[in-house]
């Protein structure tokens, strides 16, 4: 049915693999099986509830689709997709654990302040071999399982403006970087294309996840100890950077003012030339775009930071646990449920086969070269940040478009994180 994947799609699949092997290297594991607290209910008859991420890729269509082989074949099992009440689905769990009416299973960046209220997964290979299911422990128990490896440091770029704006080869350095978003201003591009909402912060943390996390993995656990801080790291070199392209014009001037949706548009139509984005970009992205390995500091080779794609977790909370665990079993473990989310958003796994792009294999070519893969934005397991950072973080970067300096920012991430770790 799939074709067999390209020589770079196999070296990712085995350079995720030997990046996970050495990842579980550094964590525990629990003795004990999926942890039960009164009745899970049975797996044969239950209404579960989904709380899940939504993108333009990932509709509530996409998950009705994706669920419907498993109803299908457990006629007493009926499923309901949640959409977040903003665009957060972490924020959305908490209001809903207040109000005593959590789902059964949601999918989402969570933070390892949530764990008390999911329940374990159970310690047997299918969790352990879902991707980043290991690296998720805290505690020693693993919460969360995704369906696939998610690239967040790459760069789109439109390669008709490269070769208008004199550009032979990508940036390695973030210096190298700046520049060419110069020549590319004056060959008439938006140099590159950032929006409001959430885009703002993920995008700064997608130069922060090669360039900070990069030569410390374990950044976070550091952080949660008081180890390191964000104004006395690399993290200082990447707000100077971004700052930098506000100043000089290198960003849309009306970007606070833009929707995610506003800046696909915008470099799909080749309004702007570069656009630091997710691997779930590669299938929106049109004909004419390339793609290069975030640029570091020093110009050296970039490491790879990935995530899980479409991760689940199942509240502790739920009436129907034993349902709602087979459906997770279903949805990590099914050839076709994971082939259709990976090909949903360009993602990859060992093992699981689709055609392949010609975008998909570049990524996967620097993925191969990569020299080494970490965990990226606000990591996993117990090397993760505190609930509510990826907002308070893009709510304090997006301060930089009202002349906030890099220093103040950063100063005041770290206030918010020291208030928050726990």
């Amino acid at each position: 049915m799939f074709s067999q994947p390209t020589k770079s799609l196999k070296a990712l699949a085995a350079t995720c693999a030997a990046a996970t092997a050495l990842l579980l290297t550094a964590c525990s594991s629990s003795g004990g099986g999926f942890q039960e607290s009164g009745d899970t209910g049975s797996t044969t008859s239950a209404s579960l509830r989904l709380l899940v991420n939504i993108t333009p890729v990932l509709t509530k269509e996409f998950y009705q689709d994706l669920v419907k082989p498993y109803t299908d074949a457990h006629p007493g099992i009926t499923v309901t997709i949640e959409a977040p009440t903003g665009s957060d689905v972490s924020a959305t769990l908490q209001q809903q654990l207040a109000a005593g009416s959590a789902p059964d299973l949601v999918s989402g960046s969570l933070g390892r302040d949530t764990v008390p209220q999911l329940a374990a997964l159970p310690e047997e290979q299918w969790v352990k071999d879902a991707p980043y299911a290991e690296q998720s422990r805290v505690g020693g128990v693993m919460w969360q399982a995704g369906s696939g490896n998610q690239v967040q440091s790459i760069v789109y770029y439109n390669k008709a403006a490269f070769t208008k704006a004199g550009i032979t080869a990508p940036p390695k350095s973030l210096d190298e970087f700046t520049a060419a978003l110069v020549k590319l201003k004056g060959a008439g591009f938006v140099p590159t294309q950032t929006a409001g909402e959430w885009v703002t912060g993920a995008q700064v943390q997608m130069m922060g996840n090669v360039n900070v996390l990069g030569p410390t993995p374990d950044w976070f656990t550091r952080r949660n100890t008081g180890g390191v801080s964000f104004a006395d790291s690399p993290w200082r070199k990447v707000l100077d950077t971004y700052q930098s392209w506000i100043e000089q014009g290198l960003t849309p001037r009306d970007a606070m003012g833009l929707k995610y949706q506003d800046a696909m548009d915008q470099f799909a139509a080749g309004k702007s030339a570069t656009f630091i984005m997710g691997g779930w970009y590669i299938p929106t992205a049109k004909d004419g775009v390339g793609v290069f390995a975030m640029p570091t500091v020093d110009g050296s080779p970039a490491p790879v930071a990935g995530n899980p794609s479409i991760p689940w977790s199942v509240t502790k909370s739920s009436k129907n646990r034993a349902a709602a665990v087979d459906l997770l079993k279903f949805l990590v473990t099914d050839k076709d449920a994971v082939t259709k989310e990976l090909k949903a958003e360009g993602n990859f796994r060992k093992g699981f086969e689709y055609d392949a792009t010609p975008l998909n294999k570049e990524v996967a070519a620097i993925v191969s070269a990569a020299p080494a893969t970490v965990v990226a934005s606000n990591g996993q397991g117990d090397n993760s940040a505190p609930t509510g950072f990826n907002d308070e973080f893009n709510k304090l970067v997006q301060g930089l478009y009202l002349d906030q300096k890099p220093e103040g920012v950063l100063k005041s991430i770290d206030s918010w994180y020291t208030s928050n770790a726990k």
